[in-house]
């Protein structure tokens, strides 16, 4: 009867450890992919907010621009000729110039961010095979465990004709 129990304990006992190994695995996995979704949404968030930026940069171009042709006419210069009408291209050269920077950083703190979910996804799988490894190397070893029970891990096993629960500890050495 002892011994029905202590394989039965084992096989619980090993059951259980390897569920709970696969289980850790695939919730690491389902963190890891959480984390991927907000770094997705930082990356589009990212390029929104250049988009804004951009738009912000040259509507002060504009602005820029329209201060520019107010003075000139002020003065009695015509804005369409000559050095006014060449400051008024160069503040909308650098102008864009500015926009297109914005635009462009954007774009790379997103792929900085995709970058990252693709990490996380990738760690995530990573994570639920480890579960799944240590799972099957937990049942593995539960199985090591009785095999060796049963035909040769020591004096106390299963099958050694010699042993005997019942029997005086001085007998079972023999």
């Amino acid at each position: 009867m002892g011994a029905t129990a202590a394989i039965g304990a084992t096989v619980v006992g090993t059951g259980l450890s390897a569920y709970s190994k696969l289980k850790a695995g695939r919730k690491q996995q389902e963190m890891f992919e959480r984390n991927a979704g907000f770094a997705d949404w930082q990356a589009e968030d990212a390029l929104a907010r250049g988009a804004i930026n951009e738009k912000r940069a040259r509507q002060h171009t504009e602005e820029v621009i329209g201060a520019q042709r107010t003075s000139f006419a002020v003065q009695h210069v015509d804005v369409n000729l000559g050095s006014a009408l060449d400051v008024q291209a160069d503040a909308a050269y650098l102008g864009e110039l500015d926009a297109l920077t914005i635009r462009n950083n954007a774009a790379k703190e997103a792929y900085g961010y995709e970058v990252q979910a693709d990490d996380l996804r990738l760690r995530g799988q990573y994570a639920q095979q480890e579960g799944e490894m240590d799972a099957f190397n937990t049942l593995l070893g539960g199985g090591s465990q009785l095999l060796l029970a049963r035909y040769g891990g020591g004096p106390y096993t299963l099958y050694n004709p010699n042993y005997s629960a019942s029997a005086p500890a001085a007998r079972r050495t023999q």
